[in-house]
């Protein structure tokens, strides 16, 4: 049961960084604000639900997405510019690395 609960927040850190790559552009800022209050909210959900450390399987989806939209299209473009909105957005997904560890550091319950 446990190996299901973290696929399933890998998967649901894939789709919110898919979803946050495709919105933080739009209507700035309000796409951005958008894009990283859902990124930091579901860890935060995470870390204080029975299983804290199921935040750091969404941690691991999250940045794994977000690794592929950095290195670029086939075409030569970028998904993430290099911009206010794009900075602001990588900023938000490399302090998931510190939410990662502190996920994994930080309880001795039971994930």
């Amino acid at each position: 049961m446990a190996l299901l609960r973290h696929a399933c927040c890998v998967l649901l850190g894939v789709l919110v960084a898919l979803a946050a790559v495709g919105v933080h552009r739009s209507l700035f800022p309000l796409g951005l604000l958008l894009a990283v209050a859902t990124t930091w909210a579901v860890p935060w959900w995470q870390l204080r639900s029975p299983w804290p450390r199921t935040a750091a399987s969404y941690c691991v989806g999250w940045l794994a997405l977000f690794a592929v939209v950095v290195v670029g299209r086939p075409e030569g473009d970028y998904a993430l510019a290099g911009d206010l909105p794009g900075y602001a957005l990588m900023a938000a997904g490399f302090a998931l690395v510190v939410a990662g560890i502190v996920a994994l550091a930080g309880s001795s319950r039971r994930s």
